[in-house]
Formats: C-alpha cells, structure tokens, sequence
C-alpha cells in the first residue's frame, strides 16, 4: 500500500514545472486528437475504403500497442531519454505532413499506423513521468486536470473538422498536415518534461555502459527479446497485477470487437453525414469527458483500481444496447430518433472513457514497485496490443457473416465479464485484507 507523504520544496516545484508543461503538451495534443479521432470515417467517406479497409485501420492501430514493450528498453538505452523520445514522436507525427500527396486508402492506412506505433513506442514513458514528477496526493488531480484541457481542445478541433468536412471532404489534406505539426510541438514539451524528471531522478537508465558502444548483435537480442521475458516474468510475480490486467483484456476486447462496427453503423446503417458524427464523436462525446473526468480523478483516487474499473465497464455496457436501439428508430421522425439515440449513446461513451482513460493510464502504478512503473505500463499497453491482433478481425467477421446485431451483443456481454471480474478481485482484495487484520 502507498502511503501519503509531506513533499518537500523542490518536489513541489518540480511538480508544479511539470504540471505547466503538461498543460501546454495536452493543448497542442488536444489539436491532433481532434482530427485523429474522426480518421476512420475520413477513411470511409473522403477516400471511399471498404469496411475491410477500415476494419485493417483500426486492426493495424490495435496491434501497435505491441511495440510499448520495446519503448522501454530504447529510451532506456539511450544516452539522453529527452532527445530520443523527441525524435522518435516527431517522426511518427511528422509523417501526417505525407497525407495530402497520395489520396489511396492503402498509403493513409500506413501513414497513420507509423504514427500510432511510434506513440505506442513512447507511452510507457508516460508512466514514468507521472511517478516521479508528481506527487501521489495530486497525481490523479494533476493528470485529470491536463486530460480535461486536452479534450476541451479534441471537442472544439473535432466540430469545426467536421462542419469543414462537410463542406468539402477533401479538406482532410489540409487537415493532417496542421496534425503533424502540433504533434511535433506536443512531443517537444513532453521531452522537456522527461528532462525535468531525468535531472531530478537518481535511477540510472539500462545497461548504461552500452550507451556509446555501436550496436552490436547482443544488444539487438537484448532488445527485442528481453522486454517479453520481462512481461512473462512480471505477470508470474505478481498475481494480482496479472487478474487485474485479464479483467482488463475482456474490456479491451469487448471495445475492439465494437470499434469496427461504429464506424460502418454509422455510415452505411444510419448514413450519417460528417457533421453529425463528428458532433456525436467529437463535440458530445468529449463534453461528456471534460465534465466528468475530474469527478473520475477523484473517485479514482490512489488505492485499488479494481471497483473503480468494475462500475465503468458496467456502465459500457449500454452503449452496445442504445447503438442496438438505434437500428430499429432508423428512419423514424420526431425528437426521439436514431441520431438522437446516437448523441446520447457517445454522451454515456464519454462518461464511461473518461474512467476508462484514467484507469489505463495509471491504474498499473498501483501494482508496479517504484522503479518499474514504466515496465509495468508497458505490460499493460502490450496487452492492449495482443488482444488487437484478433478482437478487431473477430468484430468484423460477427458483422461480415451474422449481423451487426451480433456483434453488439457480443460486446455487451464481454463488458459484463469484465466488470464482474473486476467486482470479484475488489471483494477478494477486500476479504484478504479482513482476515490480516483479525
């Protein structure tokens, strides 16, 4: 158990440095998500892909999560972690300057896969910084906080993307470019932020002695397979980080089986143009964020993330119900229509995401010992990758071979697996702690 302490001076002021600079990363961040977060409907009415290419999309995106692991150990490896987190999150944003020289779905499939591997790369680090730069009394508040800020900034960048897509859908080309760009400053101000935690960190990075030798085979070895042992040997350790993150791969499963079916539902199934979608995915659904995220931080807190994790996929599980719902108001006229059904659906989204958000990223500090945060956020964002390999192509096959119907319900019921799963660890959590104390 983490126990609350008194910070000193310079903690406070490193805390509140960091938090400055954290404020200014979610702004420019804020901006690239907005456009992001549309990019599969981009995909689907502006370059015209199939729902194979959009399931390939989001498939290849999912499976990213499976560099997190070797993040950790090039960064760790380097000799200046700033400038290589720099480096490596320019060049995957810097790839967006490439969208508007090739209109074929296939290159901006690629282009946004570098992309997303590359954040995948760097998330780990993320961790890091979270534990060491702030305190464990503000490190919920703090990071609630920038969340918020960047998903104010996501909700007015996403509505005013999509109101100009509407009005012409080639404007994505302008689009991705001002991404890339933003994306450059946002991974500037987080490699200052790792600066800050760097100089004021006593542990040294990995096998520092390798730094200015020219890679050999051993440390290529090392790098790519030295990370898998690592998760095999932290899942068999810990027992209790391990339920935690199998409850968690339900959720993420029931999430990736449904992440094909939105944006097909919503173009072919409702025919929805750009500026309702993007109102319900951008405006609406990250409203919904800024309003409840700090509430979330709170609720959160610092202890067992299990409860916590439990009621959110509980409540995920309506909004396979309500898009269920939807189908049969298609076409109906009055208030209480499909597209109603829709902006409330991504309302009670971005309740549940909001929780959701936190938990994923700072939930396995609970677990992790106080120099392997970043190891342990690295099992964690994996996982998220190995249940990318398959749970976006199973989504897509229930809807390609059943029905779209199916694969709703599908979701639903892995959600309630992996909120009960959750609720079970929180009551045996509990009941060990009982029986210690008597």
């Amino acid at each position: 158990m983490q126990r609350l302490s008194y910070p000193s001076v310079d903690i406070i002021q490193k805390e509140k440095k960091t938090f400055l600079l954290h404020l200014i990363s979610q702004f420019f961040n804020g901006i690239v998500a907005g456009i992001i977060v549309i990019q599969e409907i981009i995909l689907k009415k502006s370059l015209s892909g199939t729902n194979f290419e959009v399931t390939i999309l989001i498939y290849l995106t999912s499976i990213s999560f499976l560099f997190s692991i070797y993040g950790t150990e090039i960064i760790d490896r380097s000799d200046n972690r700033a400038k290589t987190i720099f480096r490596i999150g320019a060049f995957g944003r810097g790839c967006l300057l490439l969208i508007p020289f090739f209109s074929n779905p296939w290159f901006y499939i690629a282009i946004i896969t570098i992309m997303f591997i590359t954040d995948a790369l760097l998330m780990p680090s993320w961790n890091y910084i979270f534990r060491h730069n702030y305190t464990l009394q503000n490190r919920s508040k703090y990071y609630s906080y920038a969340s918020s800020l960047s998903t104010m900034v996501l909700l007015v960048t996403s509505t005013i993307a999509g109101f100009l897509l509407d009005a012409n859908n080639e404007i994505y080309q302008l689009l991705f470019p001002v991404a890339g760009l933003f994306g450059i400053l946002y991974y500037y101000e987080m490699s200052k932020i790792m600066k800050l935690a760097d100089t004021a960190s006593n542990e040294p990075t990995i096998q520092k002695s390798n730094i200015r030798q020219k890679i050999k085979f051993n440390l290529i070895r090392d790098i790519a397979f030295l990370p898998v042992r690592n998760m095999v040997k932290i899942c068999k350790e810990n027992k209790k980080f391990f339920i935690f993150e199998i409850n968690f791969f339900l959720y993420g499963m029931a999430f990736m089986v449904l992440s094909p079916a939105i944006p097909i539902f919503l173009v072919d199934y409702l025919n929805l143009a750009y500026t309702p979608i993007s109102l319900a995915k951008g405006l609406i659904f990250h409203s919904a964020l800024i309003i409840v995220t700090p509430l979330m931080g709170r609720f959160m807190g610092s202890g067992n993330p299990t409860k916590f994790c439990s009621v959110i996929f509980y409540i995920l599980i309506l909004i396979p119900g309500l898009l269920y719902l939807s189908n049969y108001l298609k076409g109906s006229d009055g208030f209480f229509d499909s597209t109603t059904v829709i902006y409330i659906v991504f309302f009670v989204f971005g309740i549940a995401m909001s929780g959701v958000t936190l938990a994923w990223n700072i939930g396995s500090i609970f677990y992790a010992p106080h120099s392997m945060v970043a190891s342990y956020q690295a099992v964690h964002i994996t996982f998220t990758g190995i249940r990318g390999l398959f749970a976006p192509l199973l989504g897509y096959l229930v809807i390609r071979f059943v029905s779209i119907e199916a694969n709703f319900i599908l979701s639903g019921i892995l959600f309630f697996f992996a909120g009960t799963g959750m609720l079970i660890d929180y009551k045996k959590s509990n009941s060990s702690k009982l029986l210690s104390r008597t």
